[in-house]
């Protein structure tokens, strides 16, 4: 008679790259979960600091630590190469320079159990963002819409994929994180995800997400932002044509993070582009007056916007 391989519920996957200091804390959060049910696997993206050494000493069986031979230069091939291996029925993803609070496993599932949601397959969360700087303290509520697909076609609502369950299922439908994307392929995988089942939320900050401060407009204006953005546009343009309110949004928003690199004939281009889209949205008529003046002066308007609003949205 065989013996009966354990699954445990939960695979909890944490990806790593030179964070030696770091994820001994990411590591402890998942440890004092109140549920205990999980695996936890640590994906090494050939680091070349003693991060195997900090995993391997806290010597519980639960813990598989994997090492990439080279550098794979995507946070997409860490997780996918612990995501086939992953036993258990939900898959939670953890930074690991982030931190869980001590209920997050327990309420999620929870939720999976008892959401009205017939299809569900993604359960998130709000998050706790500590500012480093100034160590102040601010919940970013998730936002709880009807329609999540075409809320995401727009823009990655999801702070940080360590805020998500998914159920195991799921992913082996819509299949693994693409690799080509160094960036963002959280937001991808979520669209795909959307496509196909319901999301809910646990409506309370369940880790914690350590931010750096500085640029009060974040990652908006980054290039490689944009290059992201421009790629996920075209691989789902299909799927855009089909939304044209998502697609003119997407065309903004594109144009907007050009303008915030002073790239103002491309932030131009792509505001005429989304206004030949959908030509309803005063914003886009707004953004592209805007950048006549330049990237300073949008700034400051973005600036005082959010400094009223008190917002710390992801763009």
């Amino acid at each position: 008679m065989t013996k009966t391989e354990y699954k445990p519920t939960v695979s909890v996957i944490i990806p790593t790259y030179n964070r030696a200091h770091l994820i001994g804390r990411a590591i402890q959060s998942v440890l004092d979960q109140t549920y205990q049910d999980f695996e936890i696997i640590v994906v090494d993206d050939a680091s070349t600091d003693n991060t195997k050494e900090v995993v391997k000493s806290f010597g519980d069986k639960r813990i598989k630590y994997l090492r990439l031979r080279e550098n794979s230069g995507s946070s997409a091939a860490p997780k996918n190469t612990a995501i086939k291996i992953t036993k258990g029925k939900y898959i939670a993803l953890l930074d690991s320079d982030d931190e869980w609070l001590p209920e997050k496993l327990e309420k999620q599932i929870q939720l999976f159990k008892n959401s009205k949601k017939k299809n569900l397959g993604f359960v998130g969360c709000n998050v706790l963002v500590v500012d480093e700087q100034t160590n102040k303290r601010y919940e970013y509520k998730t936002p709880k819409y009807k329609n999540v697909f075409q809320r995401l076609l727009e823009n990655d609502f999801i702070w940080s994929s360590s805020s998500v369950m998914v159920k195991k299922s799921v992913i082996d439908n819509v299949g693994l994180f693409d690799e080509s994307l160094k960036n963002a392929n959280d937001w991808e995988m979520w669209i795909r995800i959307a496509q196909k089942y319901d999301f809910d939320f646990v409506d309370e900050p369940l880790f914690k997400y350590y931010w750096h401060g500085g640029n009060i407009t974040r990652t908006a204006g980054n290039l490689k932002k944009i290059q992201y953005k421009e790629y996920i546009l075209i691989k789902h343009k299909n799927l855009y044509k089909k939304h044209p309110k998502a697609y003119s949004i997407t065309l903004r928003n594109i144009g907007t993070a050009y303008l915030l690199n002073n790239d103002l004939k491309n932030a131009r281009k792509y505001f005429i582009k989304a206004i030949k889209v959908a030509p309803w949205y005063l914003r886009t008529y707004f953004n592209l007056i805007v950048s006549l003046f330049g990237s300073k002066f949008y700034k400051k308007i973005l600036y005082q916007k959010r400094k009223m609003a008190g917002d710390f949205s992801l763009d």
